[in-house]
């Protein structure tokens, strides 16, 4: 049996969600109204983070499933331990967004009802813009990657059904294109995906599902290459990695790209082939990071508005400065952390258990190395 956790992923994680981060908060770097072209020129690719937690998604549930019987009862286990690990802090951290956000105004106005339906379900509701299809600016907007990752989950669970999962795999990622092919006059690879007048057609065959498709294949290849040479690996980690950076720089690699995905596929592979020795050399922070990334993913943006209004009230463009970013980025991680413990692991531990009970064949051990993002 392989270890229950590999650390250089959770590395990537936290790379991930920094990356994120930064994006979001690169608005409070300036005077509010002022140019943000320094700001973007120094963040502005940060919404690569997306794709690389899609990758890193796709490869852990091939990672975790690895020598578990095809089945109900795995696909069982499987989907209540997902959700059970990603509810109850995405509710959570919802209701503080609602609260702080307008709360009972929102019931006043049709548009933010739908967004907050949208919200409580985990559906598009806006055709535009791809591939998120909900409003930009609408409350808790970053829970649009939580949409793919339900229907990844249920995807992936129904894999688990049968013994030939890989099989299936690829039929469910053949799908949309084959789908597209039949009724549009073109097929596309790029995330801006194709002008179906329904929502959820749109969502569906948007090509950015793939990107978990293609971190489940590295999920594969990281299986048969395990018992490698960890130095050959640690050696490639390290070319792709400032392959990467170097791609980025230069604006070869860009946010919701396949070609982006594909790249940080290699550096997931290289990175959990060279776990041991990547884990050594990198401060014990990132790994921390990774363990908080989906707490901290979701409380960024709500803690970073809230923080900012009550402030700015008094004291008018206080938050938006270096010094202002460097408090939103430290009062957003002490959340997360406070989120990951009593919520990611206590209270979602406690629910596993509970389900657990009325569930026979599901496990009552969480698996603590898999976080939705």
């Amino acid at each position: 049996m392989m270890k229950n956790k590999l650390e250089s992923i959770q590395i990537l994680r936290g790379l991930a969600v920094l990356s994120v981060v930064l994006f979001h908060y690169r608005f409070y770097l300036v005077p509010d109204g002022a140019s943000l072209e320094l700001p973007n020129k120094l963040f502005g690719w940060g919404n690569i983070g997306v794709d690389l937690f899609f990758v890193i998604s796709g490869f852990i549930m091939v990672y975790v499933t690895d020598g578990k019987v095809s089945g109900l009862n795995t696909s069982l286990n499987f989907i209540v331990n997902r959700l059970t690990r990603v509810l109850p802090t995405y509710y959570i951290i919802l209701l503080f967004a609602f609260l702080t956000g307008g709360a009972m105004s929102i019931l006043h106005h049709p548009a933010k009802v739908s967004n907050l339906i949208s919200a409580l379900t985990f559906h598009p509701n806006l055709t535009n813009p791809a591939p998120l299809y909900v409003g930009e600016s609408s409350m808790l907007n970053i829970r649009w990657t939580l949409n793919y990752e339900i229907y990844f989950y249920l995807a992936f669970a129904v894999c688990l059904l049968i013994k030939p999962r890989l099989f299936l795999l690829i039929c469910w990622l053949s799908t949309p294109v084959i789908v597209a092919y039949f009724l549009m006059p073109n097929v596309t690879f790029l995330t801006s995906g194709y002008e179906f007048s329904s929502v959820m057609a749109r969502f569906l065959t948007n090509p950015i599902i793939l990107e978990f498709g293609i971190g489940a294949i590295a999920g594969y290849i990281f299986k048969h290459l395990k018992n490698s040479n960890e130095l050959f690996f640690l050696a490639l980690a390290i070319i792709s990695l400032i392959s990467i950076v170097f791609a980025i720089a230069n604006g070869y690699l860009e946010g919701f790209n396949l070609i982006t995905a594909c790249s940080f596929a290699m550096l997931v592979i290289t990175f959990s082939l060279a776990d041991r020795f990547i884990v050594q050399f990198t401060p014990r922070f990132l790994i921390k990071l990774g363990d908080i990334s989906f707490s901290l993913y979701l409380i960024h943006n709500p803690l970073a508005n809230f923080l900012s209004d009550k402030v700015e009230n008094i004291y008018p463009n206080a938050m938006h400065s270096t010094l202002g970013v460097i408090i939103l980025l430290t009062a957003s991680i002490l959340m997360a952390i406070l989120s990951h413990e009593y919520v990611e692991v206590r209270l979602s531990g406690r629910l596993r258990h509970t389900v657990s009970k009325y569930m026979p064949g599901t496990s009552k051990k969480i698996n603590q190395d898999v976080q939705a993002m």
